[in-house]
């Protein structure tokens, strides 16, 4: 029975089928606490997150949850305070909570600082996001900057020429990535590049309210403003309102995450869906030994653009 229990090989197809079924009538769970004696192990993976970003974070979770109870283990959250003492506080979590492993999760999962302290005290650890392959943790990413290039090809195509772009800190990974992004669909049709088209906020509904208002105040305003996540998005559908300016009729917007405000805006909003599940289900996968996790490797997803009804040709009346 252990070897099914454990998933493991020399048990036939009949025997193996033959005692799961015997499992569910009897409706035997395993114990997690013995399991873990026996193998050294606490069977807890830790999670860590610093993100304002209340969807954001709870995606992770499903995903990590998920996958970890499939596996036999558990997923222990830890919010991280302060990006200064995040690689002391992580190291006292860990000593504390005994977990096997730990996700970082953006900006965490950018810090050089933080992932060198974690390499150094030989803890299995994942990034999820992040941008520097050479830190030596795994890195599993989605393609944002790519994501940002097809979203500014489309409203170029469309024939808008004055597309802004607002960004969270102008120093944080995401905002880099996606900004590169518009940047270079910009340059591929021929578009001005004008930095007074961009903004930069703190991924809030409200730095998206005043950044859209700087930008739809200006005497040549933006016909076309992308913003970095769906919260600053809806800040620039409250200024859009505020001003008399109807979307997508005379400006059209975008956002990143898909999260539940960009289908319950009005207009709903076209957003790029990131693959976050997806990411933390291998990231979960790599730290219980079902993927190898090589120092410094980088696995890569795509995004998915949403389209829904908040992008239109620019002054369609």
């Amino acid at each position: 029975m252990s070897r099914v229990l454990n998933n493991e090989s020399g048990v036939s197809d009949k025997t193996r089928k033959h005692i799961q079924k015997i499992i569910r009538d009897v409706g035997y769970e395993p114990d997690r606490r013995a399991r873990a004696l026996a193998n050294a192990r606490s069977l807890l993976l830790g999670v860590a997150y610093n993100n304002r970003n209340p969807n954001y974070v709870l995606q992770i979770l499903k995903g990590a949850q998920m996958a970890a109870n499939g596996r036999g283990y558990e997923i222990v959250m830890h919010s991280v305070g302060s990006d200064l003492d995040a690689a002391d506080e992580l190291i006292r979590f860990m000593r504390r909570s005994g977990c096997d492993g730990l996700i970082l999760t953006p900006p965490l999962s950018e810090s050089a600082t933080l992932i060198a302290a974690l390499a150094e005290q030989n803890w299995p650890s994942v990034r999820i996001a992040g941008d520097n392959a050479d830190f030596p943790v795994p890195q599993i990413r989605y393609n944002d900057r790519t994501a940002a290039l097809t979203l500014t090809n489309q409203l170029a195509k469309l024939g808008h020429t004055r597309i802004a772009f607002i960004g969270g800190p102008a120093n944080a990974g995401p905002t880099m990535r996606r900004l590169a992004g518009v940047r270079d669909a910009l340059s591929l049709n021929g578009l001005a590049i004008d930095d007074e088209m961009i903004r930069y906020g703190g991924f809030t509904f409200e730095s998206g309210q005043e950044a859209g208002n700087d930008l739809l105040t200006l005497t040549n305003k933006a016909t076309a403003i992308i913003c970095a996540n769906d919260e600053m998005a809806a800040g620039v559908f409250h200024s859009a309102a505020k001003l008399g300016i109807r979307i997508p009729e005379e400006l059209s917007v975008t956002g990143f995450d898909d999260s539940p405000v960009a289908s319950q805006l009005w207009p709903p909003l076209t957003s790029v869906r990131q693959p976050v599940q997806d990411m933390t289900s291998l990231a979960v996968a790599m730290l219980t030994g079902d993927i190898t996790r090589k120092a410094g490797a980088v696995q890569q997803f795509d995004a998915e653009i949403v389209e829904r009804s908040s992008v239109s040709i620019p002054g369609n009346k």
